[in-house]
């Protein structure tokens, strides 16, 4: 990265190596970060990213839309009307739900 970047991760806390983005933001090796999650979440009181000027932390909800919502809340709603019916869907794992129908 250079001096000019700006890091944002809305991802997953894990890609980042936390400890070289804060030596890069310490350094002025780059100009900053949005950081929405961490290796570990919350993050502890002490996490530098806290108290440095050139971060901007959010509480793991940059996901948070509208459109994303009302797409989870859709999607849940159908989730359980289809269970209720008796036909379940989005079956995360469909070997263990084929095991369990044939166990009665």
């Amino acid at each position: 990265m250079t001096p000019e970047a700006y890091l944002i991760n809305t991802s997953r806390g894990p890609i980042v190596v936390e400890g070289a983005l804060i030596a890069a933001l310490r350094s002025g090796g780059m100009a900053g970060a949005g950081i929405d999650v961490f290796d570990v979440e919350p993050p502890p009181a002490d996490h530098p990213s806290r108290t440095m000027d050139n971060v901007t932390v959010t509480p793991h909800l940059g996901y948070v839309t509208y459109e994303t919502l009302r797409a989870f809340y859709t999607d849940t709603l159908e989730a359980v009307v289809a269970f209720s019916d008796g036909k379940p869907i989005r079956i995360a794992n469909p070997d263990a739900l084929a095991h369990a129908k044939q166990r009665g």
